[in-house]
């Protein structure tokens, strides 16, 4: 009897291991939920429809110079990006959210802005006075933030500066850095802007 009810119990266990395991597999990802905020999810074309035509309706009240479509939060679902400059040094980032358009994000750089082949993400640069530093936007809470890799220069000894080397907030050695800096540089392209009239409008955000 005793070994029954130890099997009984195992089997349970077995069972109740197995309903969490597919929870967590197959649980939707929603904007605040206990979800990660950047796992590709499947986004069905339905959704996709009524967000492109939620864009097209939101243009219609912007003054942005810009525009493109781009996945910047790695949820499956395209976000709408708007520049308002001749370059597109300055964005504003929007998604598509229970039927409205809401601004999750901005960004703004003099040296411009950047799209990373590698990452997918978009990227800014800054430099002065012997320091450099590179960024890649991510979403933490539904909000943008930036992620830095940067080239600080701390002090001068004898003439010479002395840099400190930072990515993600933690220290790394001059060889990593350069390394990472590198590997960014040779992945950038132009943000792929279009520029916003009608006719673009209807041809790229679909």
């Amino acid at each position: 009897m005793e070994k029954m009810v130890k099997k009984m119990k195992k089997s349970m266990f077995m069972f109740c291991a197995g309903l969490l395991l597919l929870g967590w597999l197959f649980a939707p990802e929603l904007p605040g939920a206990g979800c990660p905020a950047e796992v590709s999810a499947k986004v069905s074309s339905r959704t996709k429809r009524k967000a492109a035509a939620a864009y097209r309706e939101f243009m219609d009240g912007v003054d942005s110079t810009w525009f493109c479509t781009l996945d910047v939060d790695k949820d499956g679902m395209k976000e709408l990006v708007l520049g308002y400059e001749q370059r597109p040094e300055r964005i504003t980032i929007h998604k598509y959210r229970r039927g409205y358009v809401q601004r999750i994000g901005e960004d703004s750089t003099t040296f411009g802005l950047v799209y990373s082949k590698k990452t997918k993400r978009i990227h800014g640069r800054w430099g002065g006075s012997g320091s450099v530093q590179d960024w890649y936007l991510t979403f933490k809470g539904g909000e943008a933030r930036r992620v830095y890799l940067s080239k600080i220069e701390e002090r001068v000894v004898n003439g010479r500066p002395v840099y400190s080397y930072s990515y993600k907030g933690r220290r790394i050695s001059a060889k990593s850095y350069r390394r990472k800096k590198n590997s960014w540089n040779k992945s950038y392209v132009r943000l792929p802007m279009h520029r916003t009239s009608w006719a673009n409008i209807n041809r790229y955000i679909r």
